[in-house]
């Protein structure tokens, strides 16, 4: 081997060799020192101008950091080795948008490879915490356990403008949003955010989040696809709490949506819709929602529990798959679907509807003949004739105690005429809880099962 091949490889092993830095943060730091844990930097934004390599952490220390401008992540990571934005264990860190310039995001991801976890995000003058961008740049994406109040828009969101390059690969866990949107709470709506949300997106997955209060949807995805919206709690948002517009091949599954009646996020003088698919206008964009798979979930004193519109472009409830949900006690009709022709190959099925308060249980206009109504439970009121289906049961589902916020309490009892009274699908292989599926299937969001001895129902 030559001497000159042998100092390449000794150079490329030094190279390979180079480890993560962890550089600290702290408000007794300074921005001269080194950025070590004794030695921390007094501003976030100079720690991560220091953290360009892949496995580089920016730990935090706690306090308050007031920003005059947005926080930038810039440097990229690699897999399995992100570059991540922090808080140090369980310190808390709040991060204040309060001084930076009007409609100015907070904080914003502009490369892959990227975590920001364990902040606390508030009064941003735009979006909270933003990953912005062509896919191509803007992928494997992770913004975990973050609590985010106050934005003026939305408060955790992704997307892009090009269909042709969607941001993807985009994970939104544990977080909790809560009072964004703030922009339209004295005002018309004229521009809508979500609390937490996509558009123009591929396989973004949406879990283990709480949103409330927030003055547009819930939970979005717009022009998007193949996302997961799994195991949120939704609650007290403006017209839709959760909402998928011009969205394919997304399952929504295991989520808890509901209203306390706070007229403050009422629109029309209703709460928001539970779940709703439509396809709005996008500026020539379509991408019209297709494959939907929504199930497990408990929808509680919503308007509309479940609710298709066909309003701008309509399309139609198309190859969408509505199964073993529990709806009660919508102010008005449980299920709604809007006149449309474009309806293809649905289902509606294994479902228990409970209506409360005097309110029809229904609201089906138009053709249905291109969607399966069978094994639905109905009940405080009698559905359409176009809806009534095979296998349905017209009796009280006896719940452990509806009426509650508690997803526990829409459990069946032992007694419940939603026993064993479903059909197996492929696409439902568990309930609410994640217990499997066996052979004998009940309806709504809960399969039965006995309690522990020495306790009663």
């Amino acid at each position: 081997m030559s001497c000159g091949l042998t100092a390449l490889l000794v150079v490329l092993t030094i190279t390979n060799a180079v480890s993560a830095t962890d550089y600290y943060v702290a408000t007794i730091g300074s921005d001269s020192d080194s950025g070590s844990q004794s030695q921390p930097f007094q501003t976030i934004a100079r720690a991560l101008a220091a953290a360009r390599l892949p496995g580089d952490n920016v730990i935090v220390r706690k306090g308050i950091y007031p920003q005059s401008r947005t926080l930038n992540l810039v440097n990229a990571g690699s897999q399995e080795k992100f570059i991540t934005l922090r808080a140090f264990k369980n310190e808390q860190v709040i991060i204040d948008g309060s001084k930076t310039p009007k409609d100015a995001n907070l904080i914003a991801i502009v490369n892959h490879h990227i975590r920001i976890q364990g902040l606390q995000i508030q009064n941003s003058n735009a979006v909270g915490i933003v990953a912005w961008g062509p896919g191509s740049r803007i992928h494997h994406v992770e913004v975990i356990g973050n609590t985010v109040e106050n934005c003026q828009q939305g408060g955790i969101y992704a997307g892009f403008n090009n269909l042709n390059d969607p941001v993807r690969d985009i994970l939104f866990e544990g977080n909790a949003i809560k009072n964004c949107v703030l922009q339209n709470e004295h005002r018309p709506h004229t521009r809508w955010n979500s609390g937490l949300g996509a558009g123009l997106s591929k396989n973004v997955t949406i879990r283990k989040n709480i949103v409330s209060h927030c003055y547009g949807e819930g939970i979005a995805l717009y022009l998007s696809n193949q996302g997961v919206i799994e195991q949120n709690t939704i609650s007290d948002n403006f017209s839709v709490n959760l909402y998928l517009d011009n969205t394919t091949h997304t399952r929504v599954d295991r989520n808890l949506v509901y209203s306390t009646h706070d007229k403050k996020f009422y629109r029309f003088n209703h709460p928001a819709s539970g779940i709703q698919i439509a396809n709005e206008n996008y500026k020539g964009r379509s991408n019209p929602s297709s494959h939907n798979v929504i199930t497990n979930n408990i929808l509680i004193n919503n308007f509309v529990a479940f609710n298709y519109g066909s309003y701008q472009r309509g399309g139609g409830l198309r190859q969408t798959l509505f199964a073993n949900n529990t709806a009660y006690g919508s102010t008005g009709p449980l299920l709604s679907i809007n006149a449309d022709t474009g309806h293809q190959d649905s289902r509606i099925i294994n479902n228990i509807f409970q209506q409360v308060n005097g309110t029809k249980i229904t609201d089906v206009q138009g053709p249905t003949d291109q969607i399966e109504f069978r094994n639905n439970l109905w009940h405080g009121g009698l559905p359409q004739q176009a809806v009534n289906g095979v296998g349905d049961i017209y009796a009280d589902p006896l719940f452990i105690n509806g009426g509650s916020k508690k997803a526990e309490d829409y459990k069946l009892r032992k007694n419940s005429p939603a026993r064993n009274a479903g059909i197996k699908t492929k696409e439902v292989n568990q309930d609410f809880n994640g217990t499997q599926h066996l052979n004998k299937i009940d309806l709504g969001a809960w399969q039965f099962a006995p309690l522990l001895k020495g306790t009663s129902r």
